[in-house]
């Protein structure tokens, strides 16, 4: 006889806990991003929360064109 106990069952799909969120305590999973910051890891949306607030967006065409006339004054 064969025993189907073991097909009865449902699958774990639960993802796999990794690291705990230095700011929120939540729990990272296997394959979601998270950061590093001096060592401490956290989620994206803390890393927003507390870092996307103070970081200054770059104008990248203001900076290449700063090089671009420096390079023509030399």
């Amino acid at each position: 006889m064969l025993d189907d106990r073991q097909y009865l069952e449902p699958p774990n799909n639960e993802a796999e806990k990794v690291l705990k969120c230095y700011f929120c305590n939540e729990w990272i999973y296997n394959g979601d991003e998270y950061y590093s910051l001096d060592d401490l890891s956290c989620c994206e949306d803390c890393l927003n929360l507390h870092y996307k607030q103070t970081a200054e967006p770059i104008d990248y065409e203001a900076e290449l064109a700063d090089l671009e006339c420096s390079e023509i004054k030399e």
